[in-house]
């Protein structure tokens, strides 16, 4: 009888295992029950999107760093099917797979995809390798920290640990 069961956990085991290896390709990119790694990963695939129309300098990478001249912005850059309209397509898909990314230089997608939209509605420069978090978005994290480190001080002083 516990060999039965054995063998109908191996069975519902297995048969769970291949329902999840579905290829990237079924995946849904707006899919909001992805693991930290997956996150992750399919955010760095959406920065591999091709085809890229846009040159090495003007393509957006892990760095987050963009930085196109007034006359790239007024031109081709912010045209449609360009580099402008292909970087907000991999923001997007980016937002829509892991909403907290920040790229290497600490800026969010948010961040990135307003100063495209600003530089394209003004014909003006985007540079973001010299992004700085602003003193709300500092004072928003750490307050953040206290009130999810609140609980656990509570925790701790009512067993008196």
């Amino acid at each position: 009888m516990e060999s039965t069961y054995r063998l109908l956990g191996i069975i519902i085991f297995l048969l769970l295992s291949s329902a999840a290896s579905a290829s990237s390709d079924d995946k849904d990119k707006s899919n909001p029950n992805l693991s930290p790694f997956e996150e992750w990963r399919s955010a760095y695939e959406c920065i591999l999107t091709e085809p890229n129309p846009c040159s090495k300098k003007n393509k957006l990478t892990m760095s987050g760093e963009l930085s196109v001249s007034q006359e790239e912005t007024s031109s081709d850059y912010c045209q449609k099917g360009g580099c402008g309209e292909h970087n907000l397509a991999v923001l997007k898909c980016i937002h829509y797979v892991k909403r907290d990314f920040w790229f290497a230089n600490k800026a969010h997608v948010e961040v990135l995809q307003e100063a495209i939209a600003n530089a394209c509605n003004t014909s003006s420069e985007i540079k973001t390798s010299n992004y700085q978090k602003s003193a709300a978005n500092k004072y928003r994290s750490i307050s953040k920290s206290l009130m999810l480190a609140l609980p656990t001080v509570l925790f701790m002083l009512s067993f008196n640990m």
